[in-house]
């Protein structure tokens, strides 16, 4: 599974140009804008009412901006599949944060729940990935190194997952429909990350496709509160 992304990301909220100022020989330089997007027409746009500014950002700033407003809201519902090369297929189904999730993996007809809840992890494994003194069907408590957790990656939390998988931003598409995309690889090669241009520039879909498969998640639900299993009676904890 792809690697842990380790991030600190700061929100962006655009209302203005960003100006850069120096000094040189003790006389102030005249402050240097910021370079002009070219992807959209600022002539025609309208701050008071296109939206939260995404579309005026480099692909760089735009992508922390979107992970800071994921970290923002909160619990998020991520639902979609991820593909192997050999054409197997894992669904995905969290519900969740960083802090606390509720997990669902579904490979070949057998599911595998993950929780998580006051830094505790908790697996309920299907009968194939069952194992290490691991009930199938029975809530176990793990620790969050386990392989039991660590199998699934990136994917255990949204957070997480958008981090991963949208490193080689490269640039924005137009805006239309109140989204604008997020080009994913050189000319959007690999994919493509669609946000919101209304309210926070919080995503709604990932498309990806590259040399470990291909990937399709969906984000809904910004904020619900997540319904935890009943934990209470867990093995081993």
């Amino acid at each position: 599974m792809p690697r842990r992304s380790d991030l600190r990301l700061t929100a962006v909220i655009l209302g203005s140009a960003l100006l850069l100022t120096g000094c040189s020989s003790g006389a102030a330089q005249p402050p240097e804008p910021a370079p002009s997007p070219t992807h959209i027409d600022l002539g025609a746009w309208d701050e008071e009412t296109d939206g939260n500014g995404i579309v005026l950002l480099d692909a760089a700033t735009a992508r922390s901006a979107v992970l800071s407003a994921v970290r923002e809201a909160g619990p998020v519902t991520m639902t979609g599949t991820f593909t192997n090369t050999a054409g197997r297929v894992l669904t995905v189904s969290v519900h969740g944060s960083s802090e606390e999730t509720v997990a669902e993996f579904t490979v070949d007809g057998q599911s595998t729940s993950v929780a998580i809840s006051d830094g505790q992890a908790y697996v309920r494994p299907s009968e194939a990935t069952a194992g290490d003194g691991l009930t199938s069907d029975e809530y176990s408590c793990v620790a969050d190194d386990d392989p039991a957790v660590t199998r699934w990656g990136s994917l255990l939390h949204p957070l997480q997952a958008l981090a991963e998988h949208t490193s080689d931003a490269s640039a924005l598409g137009a805006p239309a429909d109140d989204a604008v995309d997020l080009i994913l690889g050189a000319d959007g090669t690999l994919g493509a990350l669609s946000v919101q241009t209304q309210g926070p520039a919080l995503p709604a879909s990932i498309t990806r496709a590259d040399i470990a498969g291909s990937l399709q998640l969906e984000f809904s639900g910004w904020g619900d509160p997540v319904d935890l299993p009943d934990l209470d009676s867990a093995a081993g904890c």
